[in-house]
């Protein structure tokens, strides 16, 4: 159990926020209530009054009695949320107060004195005093103990208040439906006293033996779990009280609810598995919630967890799989704590490495003796590969991440050598064995191992979890909070990556790995800015930080390294889409910062910007069509529809709205479902540029041409596109004094430099197999 708040942080403590959060929700009731009343008045009454009749108007009705019953809940669940914000308030006040009281009483004190760093009391005598410090000691003996246990009180009634608070405002009351709930706590009191009976109730059906649990129980563990899975001591509890080795058995016991020993036991298999897939969640999220209090028995768990993961558990059952391959499916959910997932995946993957290689086979995922471990996994990832579900987890937690794939010790700047990668990374890569099901046919596969390790080192390279609310657009202020994450620890992720899939082998790996593409775009994205400062230079050498001003967690690239891993990521159609949108929506923000009218140096760095983008432009086209030559036959339909499509990233992939725009955040669908690249944005001028410029649409326009479907429409396409930004910006931003000059001919020869007159490969050349 974690200890409660202590004296300084009591003492100290600001309740401003939370009486000001007191106040607001004190008046979400009245508005709530004449919101319904506006919406019966204006809405519901005028419909009641209109004769329409038939299946629209009965599925309005039902849609209309939905809104009122949720405008009704949410005015009582309002009330129930400010009694218990309320009641909190109070007793942290009344905690402060009773501290005050002492510290004012003890002011000016003949003997005694207040050590405001712990609350303690104790004597302070004089010199000529101290020869008589038994007698002074005996006599406020009493006086001592009772400030000592008036400060324990106080503390002790903040520290409920604190613990009953937490139980009130994470409790999940709706479970697995949205919307709001009439049902939550309405005091303090109930809040502690119903979390101590859910407690006890789901350590009850978790401990309920193999093949015994009805569909019912699942039901009710699973809704009782996902209720609390974000309360801290209830979590902790949980874990605690259920145990390592038990742990993994009841998710066994979920995912295998037949028991050879009882064969008539009744489940109704639909709602089973539902159940099921509900539980991996809720309980990963208990789990991951548990793992970071730092307490003896969760010290324990965690010790425990790892150690059974090269066990095969006893399940008194056909199927016995390994510890790791039960607990790495319940780290797919939450953010587990980044100590635990690093000792977890250090020992996993020494594991996994003795015994399987690329050229082995990993016996341990035979599935006669797993069964299914990961209900609601893609079709192919059933849950016996447990690396994927602690990629997984490595792509919920940034900071993990990027220190399980950190360089080795003392390597620093460019990688230009192998033995400077991490060996999680070069295993994991181009070392580990992926294909468990004995499906080796030909072409490359979508695998989800592949897409985990693409999240994982999202969320390495770029201090976000791959599926953060910010990026998802869910909340739009990506900058509220410093905005770009990238430090000088992801920089050095980043560096790797470019290594590992810049290099010769690199379009191999992306060709045996293509759902992995959207996660390189995704972090070629995310450094779009060092990218193109690599590229402007010559050679190493005269790189424009003017134009592309570094920021604090820059990548040290060559230029050969940038131009390589852009040729790579230009190869695929996911990874060419991604990084043409960033280098677009990077260099319209460049240039907005920098209007010729301002002068010779600003029109200096705006025309390094707009010869960039033209390399960098011909770079991922030139790869692109070099990998569609290699792939298909130049004049065939796949041919057509591959260009037709590598042309489309103008026309998705960003909403248009103002917030998305001013923090740059890309909206990629893969099919993990959709989730967002960040951009690193100096500032938000570039929205207005690209309102501008594309009437309010970011990329594309009235004036784009059709689809191309052969190489000349494609580098047709590129050229026309970069002239029409070169064009707006001239006629946007004002052209100064001679700042056209030879500006055409310089992005024409920079574009088909790279582009449809390179008579050799940007990097390395294509990979088909």
């Amino acid at each position: 159990m974690n200890e409660g708040p202590g004296y300084s942080e009591v003492r100290g403590a600001d309740l401003t926020p939370l009486d000001e959060a007191v106040a607001t929700w004190r008046n979400a009731p009245g508005a709530f209530q004449q919101v319904a009343t506006d919406f019966g008045t204006e809405v519901t009454k005028g419909l009641a009054h209109a004769r329409w009749e038939g299946e629209a108007a009965q599925a309005a009705w039902r849609r209309l009695r939905t809104v009122d019953a949720q405008l009704r809940a949410a005015q009582e669940e309002s009330r129930r949320v400010h009694a218990v914000l309320s009641q909190g308030l109070e007793a942290f006040r009344a905690a402060q107060q009773a501290l005050q009281a002492i510290e004012d009483e003890l002011a000016g004190h003949a003997h005694l004195i207040l050590d405001t760093s712990d609350g303690s009391v104790r004597l302070h005598l004089t010199d000529a005093e101290e020869k008589h410090r038994s007698a002074y000691t005996k006599a406020y003996r009493e006086t001592v103990a009772a400030y000592r246990d008036r400060t324990r009180s106080a503390l002790a009634h903040a520290g409920d208040a604190d613990r009953d608070l937490a139980h009130a405002l994470t409790a999940d009351v709706n479970g697995a439906a949205r919307g709001f709930n009439d049902h939550g706590y309405a005091s303090l009191e109930a809040a502690r006293a119903h979390t101590a009976r859910d407690l006890a109730e789901a350590l009850r059906l978790a401990g309920v033996a193999q093949g015994r649990m009805t569909s019912a129980q699942l039901g009710r563990l699973t809704a009782l779990l996902t209720r609390h899975s974000r309360d801290a001591e209830f979590a902790e509890r949980f874990a605690a009280g259920l145990g390592a080795e038990n742990t993994l058995q009841l998710w066994y016991n979920a995912t295998h609810p037949h028991h050879p020993d009882h064969p008539d036991t009744r489940i109704d298999e639909k709602e089973w598995w539902h159940s099921a897939g509900t539980l991996q969640d809720s309980l990963g999220t208990t789990l991951a919630t548990a793992s970071h209090a730092d307490t003896p028995a969760m010290r324990r768990w965690q010790q425990e967890i790892i150690a059974l993961g090269d066990e095969r558990l006893r399940t008194g059952a056909a199927t016995h799989p390994y510890g790791f391959q039960l607990m790495s499916n319940l780290l797919r959910s939450g953010s587990y704590d980044t100590g635990f997932l690093q000792r977890y995946g250090d020992k996993l993957l020494a594991w996994d490495e003795k015994l399987n290689t690329r050229d082995g086979y990993a016996y341990w995922a035979n599935t006669a003796t797993t069964g299914t471990l990961n209900p609601r996994g893609q079709p192919d990832d059933d849950g016996h590969d447990a690396v994927i579900g602690f990629l997984a987890a490595l792509g919920h937690n940034p900071e993990a991440a990027t220190a399980f794939f950190a360089p080795p010790d003392g390597v620093r700047g460019a990688v230009d050598r192998d033995t400077e990668l991490s060996g999680h990374l070069t295993y994991l890569t181009e070392e580990r064995n992926w294909v468990f099901d004995g499906n080796t046919g030909a072409g490359p596969r979508r695998m989800p191992g592949h897409e985990a390790l693409g999240h994982a080192l999202t969320a390495a390279t770029t201090g976000y979890a791959w599926d953060d609310p910010v990026l998802g657009g869910r909340n739009p202020e990506l900058y509220e909070d410093g905005g770009d994450r990238r430090t000088a620890a992801t920089a050095r992720v980043m560096e790797q990556v470019v290594r590992v899939y810049g290099g010769e082998e690199g379009p191999r790996l992306l060709h045996e790995q293509p759902a992995l593409a959207a996660g390189l775009g995704a972090m070629g994205g995310a450094y779009v800015d060092d990218l193109n400062r690599a590229v402007s230079g010559v050679g190493d050498a005269l790189r424009n930080t003017d134009a592309f001003p570094p920021a604090p967690g820059a990548a040290d690239l060559g230029r050969d390294e940038a131009v390589d891993f852009l040729s790579v990521l230009g190869r695929h159609e996911d990874s060419h889409r991604i990084m043409n949108q960033a280098e677009h929506l990077y260099t319209l923000e460049r240039l907005s910062d920098n209007p010729p009218a301002q002068g010779a140096e600003s029109w200096a760095k705006g025309r390094r910007v707009l010869l960039t983008e033209a390399e960098v432009r011909g770079t991922l086209d030139h790869s692109r069509v070099q990998q569609i030559e290699a792939a298909y036959a130049a004049d065939s339909a796949a041919a057509q529809d591959a260009y037709r499509q590598s042309a489309n990233w103008t026309r998705v992939g960003m909403s248009a709205s103002a917030p998305a725009l001013a923090n740059g955040v890309l909206h990629v669908v893969g099919k993990s479902g959709p989730w967002g690249v960040a951009i690193p944005l100096v500032q938000a001028a570039g929205v207005e540029f690209a309102k501008l410029f594309h009437e309010d649409a970011v990329f594309g326009g009235p004036d784009t041409p059709d689809p191309p479907h052969d190489q000349d429409q494609f580098f047709a396409r590129g050229e026309h596109e970069l002239g029409a930004t070169a064009e707006k910006y001239l006629a946007s931003y004002g052209e100064g004094a001679d700042v056209r000059g030879d500006l055409a001919d310089d992005i024409k020869s920079r574009y088909l430099a790279t582009g449809p007159q390179s008579n050799a490969y940007e990097g390395p050349e294509p990979y088909t197999g």
